[in-house]
């Protein structure tokens, strides 16, 4: 619906960008002409829920790139950065968070990679695919905020700020529970995935 008269909007600020199209939207008295009804009447939760696989895979994706950039990032950093004279990549406990983040990135990729293989061969759109995609989600964000502690602790001081060597690491840093949340959060998208997989999960099953 287009904006008039006894509609109100207001941009609600966020930390993730001031672009972003979050906003309070107040309607008094508002008459929506029916020319203006997308789908059926009653039938809207279908049109937004028809979405939702889209969206959740898309937010994969752009975790996926921030994660493998701030390891790249955190690598580099390790390699110039020296304590007591020698490289901060000496360090045993800093090499065992490098491999338990990348090890976690990289089950992600090729998870992913078998999703997108899945829906470009099927479509995104069904019952069998909204199960898996939603636990991608779930193990994508899961795992992001893993890189993004990893990374934060081996840049030290750079890993908080907003430019320079820790820029990527600082966003990863916050975007990581954005993406928790929107989309779906982490707790429905572990019940959704659960509850596809009871669908299909036959009755006479016994131990």
């Amino acid at each position: 619906m287009e904006r008039g008269e006894g509609v109100t909007t207001t941009q609600m600020s966020t930390t993730y960008s001031k672009c972003a199209g979050t906003a309070l939207i107040v309607m008094d008295d508002v008459k929506v002409p029916v020319t203006n009804l997308l789908g059926k009447e009653n039938q809207g939760f279908k049109l937004i829920m028809y979405n939702f696989n889209h969206e959740r895979w898309f937010i994969c994706q752009i975790l996926l790139g921030m994660m493998r950039a701030a390891l790249s990032d955190a690598f580099m950093w390790s390699r110039q950065r020296k304590v007591f004279g020698k490289p901060l990549l000496e360090q045993a406990v800093i090499r065992n968070k490098l491999a338990s983040s990348v090890a976690s990135l990289e089950s992600i990729q090729s998870f992913s990679e078998g999703i997108t293989y899945d829906m470009n061969k099927h479509g995104p759109v069904g019952d069998r695919l909204a199960g898996p995609i939603a636990m991608l989600k779930f193990q994508s964000t899961r795992t992001a905020w893993k890189v993004a502690d990893d990374t934060v602790q081996i840049l030290g001081g750079r890993g908080v700020t907003q430019t320079g060597m820790g820029s990527k690491i600082e966003g990863l840093k916050n975007f990581a529970k954005y993406a928790a949340v929107y989309g779906g959060s982490e707790e429905i998208m572990a019940d959704l995935a659960i509850k596809q997989a009871m669908r299909a999960f036959p009755s006479t099953a016994r131990l």
